[in-house]
């Protein structure tokens, strides 16, 4: 797996780049539109239909970042009530620790940054940097930049069944930062740790810390901002982008977007105690020298409202009255409803969703306090959601995609090192002593793959987390009429393909070598097996792994190609005998995990290359 990328693509350019048929893609693009006025069922009021297989995994695959098996045997022999109940309990997200003691360990790391580094697995979080080079280059080193990285994708993947991370990558999409690039290891950390913070509870409240977060202070220059040329950025985007929309829907004018500014002039962070004392947390400031003491006059949008002037410390109290201003709109409740819409159920609105699910959705949200969980809650157990036209309508982003291969196979927590010498393979399942200690250790890995998911999977799949293509988000999630059609384009379902190959056949490249041949880290065979209801029967065991991977139902051709990979020149006596011995630990277990192995990464390859893969 390569990491040579540094740079997101640009999905947009990508996508009509290519070389494409245009007719199919505006009949593609006609059908997006078409699929939503063929919706039929507009009613909010909570679905009391079959609450089967087929609507748990629809669920699932709107509320966690990557679906798997686990997550819906957590809902086995739950009522839809009590599986929103579950869904919506909060989770955790952990400090972030030493991962990279096999890329840098304590002597290495001293030698480049002229500083002790802290043990193995240990959190570093409330270190202090120093401010002299090449100390001062730590808070930006790679090492902790991987470690941190590993945090939220830690907390994606070995996510409980509860929404708190879907929420948490609807945030980030609605206000991105490009948080490492700017504050180091502590202002990216204070960033992803709000946006986590943020999700259970008040969005307007969210507004107000976004603001004075010293990731978003720099990342739109408002800590740059001078009372006699006050910086207009922010103020436009916490308009356009984070509360009331752009026109013609949100009407405010030029002349809010300055007075906004003015207001908000004076906000700054404390870099230096954040940054070179004890501890992480944001410390947001305010000079009231630097403050316009003048009143501020909004437009009709706002109800002719005036901010009166204030001096002193007083002056930081007109960053909660524009808040307050913003949230006061009917506009802000009907926009952050939508895009709770687009993201977690269709991308293209109607009149009739409009009126029937969008109004009655921002009423929700305003009437709870600007929660983002309550409408929600309410969207999440309708009748719309359940609408058969809904399940399998979107693309998988590539975090999801990614997340919901190697939470499936939990290739990350169980993954076994494989190296083949030249004549027979070996697996640390069967030979631990044939590897040595970094190649068997979890954190090494877990360094590894943040790498290819920030870097080859990330980068070159057009989302990779902390990386924005712009202060809008990634264009998948919110532009019109293509929206997550910009995921898939001749080089990216490339790329898709080679991920399957890479995480559920070959194996992850670890970039270590015996001889001449390589180590790779593959998923657990025998307690993969383990999950499934009856492995030892061939047809059962095809429909569920089709059930697993594939986003709605795979036509007959499709799984007849995976019942005869899996089966080739075997007959169904001996495909259970071959799974008796795996799951029995019996003499034959070793020739019986290369030939299931083997079979199994042909199925993968087949499906890997169906559409419905990569729907949800």
């Amino acid at each position: 797996m390569s990491q040579k990328n540094t740079k997101t693509i640009d999905l947009v350019k990508e996508f009509y780049d290519q070389e494409i048929d245009h007719k199919a893609l505006e009949n593609a693009l006609t059908k997006r539109k078409k699929t939503a006025k063929r919706f039929t069922n507009f009613s909010l009021e909570p679905y009391t239909g079959e609450f089967g297989d087929i609507q748990k995994k629809h669920l699932l695959n709107r509320t966690m970042v990557g679906y798997c098996h686990r997550h819906h045997r957590d809902l086995d022999g739950l009522s839809l009530n009590q599986s929103i109940d579950l869904i919506f309990r909060e989770d955790t997200y952990k400090e972030p620790v030493n991962i990279y003691y096999w890329e840098k360990n304590a002597e290495q790391y001293k030698e480049r940054y002229e500083s002790d580094d802290v043990g193995p697995n240990d959190p570093f979080i409330n270190r202090p940097y120093k401010r002299l080079r090449p100390t001062f280059e730590e808070q930006f080193g790679w090492e902790r930049s991987t470690a941190i990285n590993w945090s939220y994708l830690d907390g994606m993947y070995n996510q409980n069944t509860s929404i708190h991370w879907r929420i948490f990558l609807f945030l980030h999409n609605l206000a991105p930062t490009k948080s490492f690039e700017l504050l180091g290891h502590k202002g990216a950390y204070n960033y992803l740790k709000l946006l986590f913070n943020s999700c259970f509870t008040s969005y307007k409240d969210f507004i107000y810390n976004i603001t004075i977060d010293g990731s978003m202070l720099s990342y739109l220059n408002l800590y740059l901002s001078q009372k006699e040329t006050p910086d207009e950025n922010y103020a436009r985007e916490v308009q356009e982008l984070f509360t009331v929309g752009k026109r013609p829907f949100a009407k405010f004018t030029e002349s809010d977007v300055r007075e906004i500014a003015r207001a908000l002039v004076g906000w700054s962070h404390d870099y230096e105690k954040i940054v070179y004392e004890e501890g992480h947390e944001n410390i947001a400031t305010f000079a009231p020298w630097n403050h316009d003491v003048g009143d501020k006059f909004f437009s009709s949008f706002y109800g002719n409202r005036v901010i009166r002037g204030k001096e002193g410390q007083s002056g930081a109290n007109e960053l909660q009255e524009v808040v307050d201003m913003l949230f006061d709109t009917e506009e802000n409740s009907i926009y952050i409803a939508r895009r709770l819409y687009q993201f977690f159920v269709y991308p293209a609105l109607t009149d009739e969703i409009e009126e029937n699910i969008i109004k009655p959705l921002a009423k929700v949200y305003e009437d709870n306090n600007y929660s983002l969980t309550e409408p929600l809650k309410v969207l999440l157990k309708s009748q719309h959601f359940f609408e058969n036209q809904i399940q399998n309508s979107l693309i998988k982003s590539p975090i999801e995609y990614s997340m919901s291969i190697l939470k499936e196979v939990d290739l990350i927590n169980e993954g076994v090192a494989h190296h083949w010498d030249g004549s027979n393979s070996k697996y640390s399942l069967f030979d631990p002593e044939y590897f040595g200690e970094k190649e068997k250790d979890n954190s090494f890995f877990k360094y590894a793959i943040t790498g290819y998911l920030g870097g080859y999977y990330g980068r070159d799949l057009g989302l990779s987390i902390t990386e924005p293509p712009s202060v809008s988000g990634w264009p998948a999630f919110y532009q019109e009429p293509v929206y997550d059609l910009f995921w898939i384009n001749t080089s990216t379902l490339t790329r898709r393909i080679n991920l399957v190959n890479d995480f559920l056949r070959w194996g992850a490249w670890l970039n270590i070598f015996i001889g001449d041949n390589g180590i790779q880290r593959r998923f657990n065979l025998i307690n993969y097996l383990k999950t499934f209801e009856n492995p030892r029967s061939i047809s059962e065991f095809t429909n569920e792994l089709v059930f697993r991977f594939l986003g709605g139902e795979a036509s007959e051709n499709t799984k007849n190609k995976i019942f005869q990979a899996l089966l080739g020149d075997l007959n169904e006596d001996h495909w259970s005998e071959e799974i008796n011995n795996l799951i029995n630990s019996t003499s034959s277990v070793e020739q019986s995990y290369s030939s299931i192995e083997w079979r199994l990464g042909n199925a993968f390859e087949i499906m890997g290359q169906t559409g419905e893969f990569h729907l949800f």
